[in-house]
């Protein structure tokens, strides 16, 4: 109780700590101090609760209802206010709305009890690990990342300390969210982590800022909506408030088909699954570590979460197919627009909007290959990814652009960033690292389970990632321009945030076999698939190992050739006589012509407005279609 109760608060702590702490200095020293005693927190809880599950009993404690009203009140009161300030009406309408509904619920129907409070498994402990572990990292990066944002954006108010408030009390709401079994509290947690995007989307309130956050807190005050109604409906029906007990009824049962839609959307929305996206492509403006700490240990991952614990509901049913296909076709979608995109956060962000469609397509079709494939794509998602969003912040500050077009220039700023950031990319699609691990799991059950369609949307979604990914890939290790190198020392902040993000990338693909033994497999093996067997054999891990040394060892290898200066260089060729800088040629009457290698966006044909509508328009459609047959099932019973 007390390592649970510390896991939780302690973050509420350090998040007030900061907040009111105005010494810049000693605020990084909390920030730190903090990062570091969560994920030490983290990393114990796990560790103590391995051979559980960790089981409590919360419902004695009167205390939390008042607490969790008065927090909810005061939530619709400021979001009330802000709907009228930004004169944004849904955001106040939605949310008293839902704050209404469940009031008005708890008031007729009464306060179910549910005795099994907090329930920890496998999955849990794998979130936790990953919530403690990557945020903390991405708060010690943001230490030192802020300071230099307002050193270069002066003109935005200086609110830090609400900033990495903000980020504590995320990862706070989100150890909770994953270690809930009772679905209010989850709600409450789900409701906490919505707000706190809200906050650090809108940072700079500048007018692109604001319009952002509206968008991303209207978005998921939707899913809460639908979360709410989607318990109200099946407590109503059941009397039951509990996920596990959820878990365990009939999933074709009409109530119960609608109530886990309903949960399901939410689930969908919080992971910026079409229709839902836009929320996330608009965060984009707030500062890295806020686009870093949505895409890996918090937010959307939320989202994918509760459908990975909804899978049992799932499988060859109308929720099911409708999850998977939206999944499916949001996997397509996302990495098409994504080729157009040459400003990197933005190629980030449809990446991840992409490959939560192939983790919510693994959940729907809910196989054991299938889960096994999703829970270790939220694994090697949530490092890469991370590592991703925080180098490109750096390489950011050091070109005064996040254009990909501009990055052949990082290597002379900063051969270490370069360096990161072509480990991070290549943990995004290069073998053998980790999501092209997943990725071919994930195909082999959909192959497995008869899902050809899927199939074909994830071979040739995978395809196309190739393409952007190796891309962007190339414009980092040409270095076809050979002018000065300019080495731009890291910050301690940097080099400890990002070199062990590298490190874990490669860590968790070697070690990828034995968190799969240590905790993939006994969650699924614990639920409905006694049976499971892991896709990766001792063959298959051999394999992996050779190649991994291959990437790694093999340059190590030749490293003593180049040394003895074996290599010659020469200019490049640039389609005519080159002047000396290696950037510029005498061209046609001796005219001095500036090179420029640009990549291939094809935005006539990939263009993003034109293929995001188009995935819009499919994914509302399947959802309709989908509600519509439901509530035909309902009628008809």
């Amino acid at each position: 109780m007390f390592l649970f109760s510390s896991l939780i608060l302690f973050p509420l702590l350090a998040a007030l700590a900061v907040f009111l702490c105005k010494n810049n200095r000693l605020r990084k020293a909390i920030v730190w101090a903090g990062s570091i005693i969560t994920m030490l927190l983290s990393v114990i809880f796990c560790i103590t609760s391995y051979h559980g599950p960790f089981v409590l009993d919360l419902s004695k404690l009167a205390l939390i209802e008042p607490v969790v009203i008065t927090i909810d009140l005061l939530l619709t009161a400021y979001l009330v206010w802000t709907g009228v300030k930004t004169r944004s009406p849904l955001i106040a309408i939605i949310s008293i709305i839902q704050t209404a509904s469940f009031l008005i619920f708890r008031f007729v129907h009464g306060n179910i009890e549910v005795a099994k409070t907090v329930y920890v498994d496998k999955l849990s402990i794998l979130m936790i690990a990953i919530i403690g572990i990557i945020g903390g990292i991405i708060c010690i990066y943001a230490a030192s990342y802020m300071d230099e944002y307002h050193k270069r954006h002066p003109e935005i108010k200086d609110r830090r300390g609400m900033f990495f408030g903000v980020l504590f009390v995320f990862m706070s709401a989100m150890f909770a969210l994953v270690c809930l079994n009772d679905l209010s509290l989850m709600l409450f947690c789900w409701e906490i982590t919505s707000f706190a995007s809200f906050l650090l989307i809108g940072y700079s309130r500048t007018k692109e800022a604001v319009k952002n956050a509206s968008l991303a807190i209207i978005l998921n005050m939707f899913g809460g909506l639908c979360f709410t109604v989607g318990i109200i409906v099946i407590a109503v029906k059941y009397n039951i408030m509990d996920l596990n007990s959820l878990l365990s009824m009939q999933p074709n049962a009409p109530i119960i088909t609608i109530g886990v839609f309903l949960l399901c959307v939410a689930g969908l929305t919080k992971s910026a699954q079409l229709p839902f996206s836009k929320w996330l492509l608009g965060a984009m403006v707030a500062p890295t570590p806020t686009s870093a700490i949505l895409h890996s240990s918090t937010m959307v991952k939320a989202g994918v979460y509760l459908i990975i614990r909804l899978a049992p509901m799932l499988g060859k049913n109308v929720n099911g197919t409708i999850i998977t296909m939206v999944g499916g076709v949001t996997f397509v979608i996302a990495a098409i627009a994504a080729v157009s995109q040459s400003d990197a956060k933005k190629i980030l962000a449809y990446s991840t909007i992409s490959n939560l469609g192939l983790i919510v397509a693994c959940a729907g079709i809910n196989t054991s290959q299938s889960l096994w494939a999703a829970i270790m794509l939220i694994i090697f998602h949530a490092i890469a990814k991370s590592l991703l969003f925080l180098t490109v912040g750096s390489a950011e500050h050091r070109l005064g652009s996040r254009n990909v077009e501009n990055m052949d220039g990082l290597i002379r700023i900063s051969r270490s960033l370069t360096v990161l950031l072509v480990t991070g990319i290549a943990g995004m699609f290069v073998a053998p690292f980790g999501m092209l691990i997943s990725k071919w799991a994930a195909m082999k059950a959909f192959m497995d389970s008869d899902n050809v369609i899927l199939l074909l949307l994830v071979a040739f979604g995978s395809s196309i990632t190739l393409f952007f990914w190796t891309k962007w890939m190339g414009k980092l290790i040409s270095n076809a321009h050979h002018a000065s190198h300019n080495e731009n020392k890291m910050l301690v902040s940097e080099k400890v945030s990002l070199f062990t993000l590298a490190g874990m990338v490669v860590v968790i693909c070697l070690a990828h076999p034995i968190v799969s033994h240590v905790l993939v497999a006994p969650f699924l093996s614990q639920g409905n698939f006694a049976d499971f067997v892991s896709p990766i054999n001792g063959i298959n891990s051999l394999i992996i190992i050779i190649m991994m040394a291959a990437i790694f060892v093999f340059p190590l290898l030749l490293a003593p050739i180049y040394q003895r200066n074996r290599v010659r260089e020469t200019s490049v060729y640039l389609a005519g006589e080159n002047t000396g800088d290696d950037e510029s040629y005498y061209g046609a009457m001796g005219q001095v012509r500036h090179v420029e290698l640009r990549n291939w966006y094809l935005t006539k044909l990939c263009g993003e407005k034109r293929i995001m509508l188009i995935g819009i328009i499919i994914s509302l459609a399947l959802l309709l279609i989908g509600l519509l047959i439901l509530l035909r099932g309902v009628i008809l019973s």
